[in-house]
């Protein structure tokens, strides 16, 4: 496992710092220092996969690489930035379905107004026994 960034407090500030990319992010709030960094990320990411594909056709027109180099690195181009992020996030040892608010919006149906939805289904049980009381329990009203 190799760390890609660090989330710090420090000053009575937050910092993500991304030593690969040279990239530091200060904030008052972790999740607005994360966002930043998120976006500043994917940005950068995406010019350097748009630039390779052009490199790449470039050296094509002078026979210094094949096609396939070229539609490889179109693909990598539009399965990265073309499908909507998605991600399972794990709180405690429960797991939940996270989609992008524009994903959320495609499926209101799944997330409703929430970021995540839980993986598993609790209420699916064998005997239909969800949420119903233990026999001899008596509830106060």
């Amino acid at each position: 496992m190799s760390e890609i960034g660090r989330l710090i407090q420090a000053d009575g500030q937050y910092e993500f710092r991304d030593p690969s990319r040279n990239l530091i992010v200060r904030g008052g709030h972790p999740e607005w220092v994360l966002q930043a960094a998120a976006e500043v990320i994917s940005n950068t990411a995406k010019l350097e996969a748009e630039s390779q594909v052009e490199e790449l056709s470039a050296l094509l027109e002078f026979e210094a690489a094949e096609q396939i180099d070229v539609d490889s690195a179109k693909f990598a181009l539009k399965e990265r930035f073309e499908l909507i992020p998605q991600c399972i996030v794990s709180l405690g040892t429960m797991d939940y379905k996270w989609a992008a608010a524009e994903g959320r919006a495609q499926k209101p149906e799944e997330f409703g107004k929430q970021p995540i939805k839980r993986v598993h289904d609790m209420s699916m049980t064998r005997s239909d026994s969800f949420l119903k009381n233990e026999p001899g329990v008596e509830m106060n009203d």
